[in-house]
């Protein structure tokens, strides 16, 4: 199934004319996991290595190359412990705060303090999050990697239709 998406992907991307980097090999990914000591989700290693290396995006953002990726070298491996939403702007817990960094990794910087992470480690592991200045979300429907990637080529914004209170 998953073969399936990349190539439904690859085809949707050509048709909007959307430049990617070229793919890097299963050698890199596993150097760069083995440099870090942590497993990157199958859906974005098949990206890397089926469809590019980063890419453009429509909207002027950029999926990150590999090497572009920035995280915290410890609390990458620790587990991310959120499975809902959280407005630390509502409710600031320091001890709660810290946890953010955990078990995620930047994948597109939007500005204004608005990025799209990966989650790595935990039960939210390969779902994509939303993270802002005042609090963090999954998308809502819960969207994998090349289900959020494919939902943004189609045209698509509103990522928390589904969200309740």
């Amino acid at each position: 199934m998953i073969s399936e998406d990349i190539q439904r992907i690859k085809l949707k991307i050509q048709e909007e004319g959307i430049i990617t980097n070229e793919p890097i090999s299963i050698n890199e990914i596993t150097n760069f996991e083995n440099s870090y000591n942590f497993i990157l989700p199958e859906e974005l290693v098949l990206f890397y290595t089926e469809i590019g290396n980063g890419c453009e995006m429509i909207d002027g953002f950029y999926l990150k190359r590999l090497e572009e990726l920035e995280f915290d070298k410890i609390k990458i491996k620790e587990d991310f412990i959120f499975t809902k939403y959280w407005i630390w702007e509502d409710n600031e817990t320091k001890a709660l705060f810290d946890k953010v960094g955990r078990g995620n990794i930047e994948l597109i910087d939007i500005g204004d303090s608005q990025s799209w992470n990966i989650i790595i480690t935990g039960e939210e592991r390969g779902q994509m999050w939303f993270f802002t200045d005042v609090g963090i979300q999954p998308c809502a429907p819960k969207r994998s990697f090349l289900s959020w990637f494919e939902y943004w080529l189609d045209g698509n914004d509103d990522y928390f239709e589904e969200f309740q209170l």
